[in-house]
């Protein structure tokens, strides 16, 4: 948060209901919740796989904890019948249906955007997959690393090291947390509409879209190749760590050699020329011999006072720590049942009002009796009922 916030976030008042797992979904209702969005996650009985996720202590998730901060949980077996009815009696209470199961799914259960519209038609229901809802590729199951290597992105990462004999190896989750960035846009745009219209809206989301207009360099590159391609950022060793700078504008590139003390480069490293891709590479040689003799640290403290872009690599503990960090509150502390933790702040900052990542982090099942009983008006004796037959599962 920044400046004077008000009691209420952006959302307040917005209610969801969130059949999403993993990271996509989640994360894009967990920004909701930041804006001050009520998100009701329904969870399948033995609940999110990514509360079983690493890195975890005392049986707890934080990577579950830092998607799903802020919402209320419930559990229901969609196997069931009488689960359906109660999806539909919460449908009635709600604004917003979120899901991110492969395309079919939900129609199993009778809870597509079709049959959820006939009950609510001013309902906005997004689904986010990995190839979309349509289209040959639409019923393949997906994650993050599956359509990062559909769409082009690791091998384009070769191109830039030709050494390499194969992708390289990781768990990279771009695809997922830029999905859910675009749902969220997507389902607030269709809300602002909403309350202009009152009609409801119909959002797919496609993972493969989304990193289709991440990578938009290679997209149009591979249609009208570039006769000496672009400059390749480069890391850079100094003495101790490693570094990069990046001299992208004349006035970086003057601001470079001031610092550096190196006038005579201009010259021999001529930038913004027919030239620039060959002077770009032994700028970047110069530059490490140079940095021969400072650590990273020192490399960055020296060319970053002179205004060039430049940072030195740091460690994930390095980066978290960094007095930036605390300058704008860009960590909170919130506890998950088995201690405090630390996890980022919400990147939405709002002046006036509330935007914050919620401490809340939801047992499996906890907020059953409040949903169930308050909420759509069961007794007692009817959720206990309904326990017992395992229709609404945990607490």
């Amino acid at each position: 948060m920044s400046g004077t916030t008000t009691e209420k976030g952006a959302l307040a008042g917005v209610r969801v209901l969130d059949f999403s797992a993993y990271i996509a979904g989640p994360y894009a209702t967990r920004l909701m919740a930041d804006l001050g969005a009520e998100i009701i996650k329904l969870e399948a009985p033995g609940g999110d796989y990514m509360r079983t996720g690493v890195p975890r202590r005392k049986g707890k998730s934080t990577n579950f904890a830092h998607v799903n901060a802020g919402k209320k949980s419930i559990s229901l077996d969609l196997g069931k019948p009488e689960a359906i009815d109660l999806v539909y009696r919460l449908l009635d209470k709600c604004d917003v249906v979120l899901e991110n199961n492969r395309p079919g799914v939900m129609k199993k259960y009778g809870l597509d955007y079709d049959s959820m519209r006939a009950r609510k038609p001013g309902i906005i229901y997004c689904s986010v997959s990995g190839f979309g809802q349509s289209g040959p590729a639409s019923e393949l199951s997906a994650y993050a690393p599956i359509i990062h290597a559909a769409a082009g992105w690791e091998l384009s990462k070769m191109s830039f090291e030709p050494m390499l004999k194969k992708p390289q190896r990781g768990n990279d989750a771009t695809a997922d947390f830029m999905s859910a960035t675009h749902a969220m846009a997507a389902i607030t745009a269709a809300l602002f509409r909403r309350e202009r219209t009152g009609e409801g809206e119909r959002i797919d989301i496609s993972m493969l879209d989304v990193m289709h207009n991440v990578l938009s360099y290679e997209y149009h590159e591979s249609q009208f190749p570039s006769k000496y391609g672009r400059p390749v950022i480069i890391p850079l060793k100094a003495k101790e760590g490693f570094f990069i700078v990046m001299p992208m504008t004349n006035k970086n590139y003057a601001d470079l050699l001031s610092a550096l003390g190196k006038p005579e480069w201009k010259e021999k490293y001529p930038l913004n020329t027919k030239e620039h891709f060959i002077a770009w590479e032994g700028l970047m040689t110069a530059i490490e011999e140079w940095a021969q003799d400072y650590t990273a640290a020192e490399v960055e403290r020296i060319i970053s006072a002179g205004g060039c872009p430049v940072t030195r690599f740091l460690t994930m503990e390095e980066s978290m720590n960094l007095p930036q960090v605390a300058a704008r509150g860009s960590q909170v502390t919130p506890d998950d049942g088995a201690g405090t933790f630390k996890m980022p702040n919400t990147p939405l900052r709002t002046h006036y009002g509330d935007s914050r990542a919620r401490p809340l982090i939801s047992e499996y099942g906890q907020h059953n009796q409040e949903i169930f009983g308050e909420l759509i008006g069961l007794s007692d004796a009817e959720i206990q009922r309904l326990r017992d037959a395992k229709v609404i599962q945990g607490k």
